[in-house]
């Protein structure tokens, strides 16, 4: 569950591409965060690796006013910042607790702000940023790279939530 929290906080940091140069990493973290909090929504469709995988997964993330979700084939996470819902679709189950600040992707990224030690971002020639890859937990790494973006979409309040109602044979784990 820590490697699926730092991997949002790596997403949510990715979701600007801006032109930043030769920029610290703290200067870019910092100028990712203030493009990041300037829009009502944010898409993101990347593909990620961790370096004890042997492949690269594609997944999907949405934020919106506190509120996320981040999709992988395998596994779900949703939060309306109340209730964080794991969904493990192969297991059918999920697991229901709190929201917290410890895994709020917009309070890590005020932490990131702080301390942007163990993260390296990738530029392209133009200065874009085009991936980032994070050191977590006994060196192993975490490399993102961004597909597609979309700012500012419309999503319900709902899009946030998990619909037991969706999914009658998944079996419910309240961790609350």
């Amino acid at each position: 569950m820590k490697k699926q929290i730092s991997l949002v906080a790596v997403i949510v940091m990715m979701v600007v591409s801006s032109t930043l140069f030769a920029q610290s990493n703290k200067n870019v973290i910092s100028t990712l965060a203030k493009s990041i909090r300037s829009h009502k929504s944010i898409e993101v469709s990347f593909t990620y690796r961790a370096s004890d995988m042997e492949e690269a997964k594609e997944g999907k993330a949405y934020f919106q006013d506190g509120s996320y979700k981040v999709i992988f084939d395998d596994q779900q996470t949703i939060s309306d910042g109340k209730t964080l819902w794991h969904y493990l679709v192969e297991d059918e189950e999920v697991m229901v607790g709190n929201a917290s600040d410890d895994d709020n992707p917009f309070k890590i990224l005020d932490q990131l702000e702080r301390d942007s030690s163990g993260i390296t971002p990738t530029l392209d020639s133009k200065g874009n940023l085009k991936s980032v890859e994070i050191e977590v937990e006994e060196g192993s790494k975490i490399t993102l790279n961004i597909v597609e973006m979309k700012f500012d979409q419309d999503y319900p309040e709902a899009f946030f939530t998990f619909d037991e109602k969706a999914y009658p044979n998944v079996e419910v784990i309240d961790m609350r």
